[in-house]
C-alpha cells in the first residue's frame, strides 16, 4: 500500500513550519553521516519547534483514515522532523518494525515534503525511493504513506550541483499495540552510496 496526499496539510501551517526550522547547528538534532546515509533527524519531541509540531499534528488527522486501527506515536521515536544537506542520502533499507521499548509493532510510515520555496524542482534530487514504484520527487504539502512491513526504501542523494538547500521532511510512525518479534532499528542493504 502507497498513498499519496496533495496537499496534505493546510499551507499556512506549512510554511509557518518552514519557517521556524532550525539551521545546521540546531542542539536539538541528532546527525548521521556514515556510509548509508548524511542527514540530521530530531532527537526529542520537546525540542522540536511549536509550528512544525501543529503540522504533524495536521498530518496524523489527515492520515488517519488510512492507517486503520493503528496509532500514531507522539514521543515520535525515530520520526519527527528529518532534514538532508546537499549531498544527503538515505540507503536502501527496511524501517524498524518493533518499537525498542514499547509492546508495539510499526504498521505505516508517514513522509511531508516541507520545502516550500519554489526554487527546489526534479534536478534537485532526493525523491524517495519506494520498492515498486516510480521514483516521488520532492514535492511541497505532498505526504507518502505507506506499509512499513518488507517495504524497502531510500533517499535519493540530493543533488549539490543544482541546490544549496537542505531538503526537509516531517515524519510520522503508526503502530499497533501487540509483542514484536523483528528488528528495532533499520536494516540497510549493501551500501552503495561513497
Amino acid at each position: 500500500m502507497l498513498e499519496i496526499i496533495k496537499p496534505a496539510i493546510s499551507p499556512a501551517t506549512l510554511r509557518a513550519a518552514e519557517a521556524s526550522w532550525p539551521g545546521p547547528d540546531w542542539s536539538g538534532w541528532h546527525r548521521y553521516n556514515n556510509a548509508t546515509s548524511n542527514k540530521y533527524g530530531s532527537l526529542h519531541h520537546s525540542l522540536i519547534p511549536r509550528a512544525c509540531l501543529k503540522a504533524l499534528d495536521e498530518l496524523a488527522d489527515v492520515v488517519s483514515p488510512l492507517i486503520g486501527d493503528s496509532f500514531i506515536d507522539y514521543d515520535f521515536h525515530a520520526a519527527g522532523m528529518h532534514m538532508m544537506p546537499p549531498g544527503g542520502f538515505l540507503g536502501r533499507h527496511l524501517d524498524a518494525e518493533c518499537h525498542p521499548i514499547k509492546p508495539w509493532v510499526r504498521t505505516h510510515s508517514i513522509v511531508l515534503f516541507v520545502n516550500t520555496h519554489s526554487g527546489w524542482g526534479e534536478l534537485c534530487g532526493g525523491e524517495l525511493l519506494v520498492d515498486g514504484e516510480l521514483p516521488i520527487p520532492v514535492e511541497s504539502n505532498k505526504a507518502v504513506v505507506f506499509e512499513t512491513k518488507n517495504t524497502w526504501h531510500e533517499v535519493a542523494r540530493v543533488n549539490t550541483d543544482v541546490t544549496l538547500v537542505h531538503r526537509k521532511t516531517l515524519a510520522l510512525f503508526a503502530w499497533k499495540q501487540q509483542e514484536c518479534v523483528g528488528a528495532t532499528s533499520a536494516t540497510f542493504a549493501t551500501v552503495t552510496h561513497q
